[in-house]
């Protein structure tokens, strides 16, 4: 439309409608085509390339049908670390021996860079494209934060964080993840 019709600041109000409703068709069908790997219902990454995947935590398609507004923040919030640690488990035993070398990036604006390092990830410096990709997603993200949060949120995207490690890394702190899985459980 705005292509047709000269008028580009269109593109500025349909592009954050787009981002909304993008992850409820983007998402099923790249899961379908292989793009997209479910380790848990609320941590996915992009399909192994080049010797690398880019570790994601859930889109607002998994926040809307795993979590619920209605409870607290507490028990969303338990409810994300579980499954983001279930995945980091079930990722680990995806990946055999043979593939301790196979990279890892993440992106985070609320994850603990202490936690992470105790888990095996190193914090990097975070590329411009990727801070451009939160600020374009703004409000999916927004709203996915305001479902975990169980009431209008808003977050700090530009507190972003990009963190690396390899399936080697943390194979090793498995004991780790298991123990606070264990503990999350109870």
């Amino acid at each position: 439309m705005a292509w047709s019709t000269g008028v580009w600041f269109l593109l500025i109000l349909i592009q954050p409608v787009l981002s909304v409703f993008a992850s409820f068709i983007d998402v099923p069908t790249a899961r379908k085509n292989g793009n997209l790997v479910y380790y848990s219902p609320l941590l996915l990454s992009s399909a192994l390339k080049h010797n690398k995947i880019q570790l994601h935590g859930g889109t607002l398609f998994d926040y809307y049908y795993t979590l619920s507004i209605h409870k607290s923040e507490s028990r969303n919030k338990k409810a994300i670390l579980y499954s983001y640690i279930e995945g980091m488990i079930n990722m680990l035993d995806s990946f055999s021996k043979d593939q301790d070398d196979v990279k890892i990036e993440a992106n985070a604006y609320f994850i603990n860079p202490h936690t992470a390092e105790r888990l095996g990830f190193k914090k990097v410096k975070t590329k411009n494209a990727q801070k451009i990709i939160m600020l374009l997603n703004y409000v999916p993200i927004t709203i996915s934060y305001t479902i975990a949060m169980g009431k209008l949120s808003i977050p700090n995207i530009f507190s972003l964080k990009s963190y690396e490690s390899t399936i080697g890394e943390l194979r090793k702190n498995r004991s780790k993840l298991f123990t606070m899985f264990e503990r999350i459980n109870k």
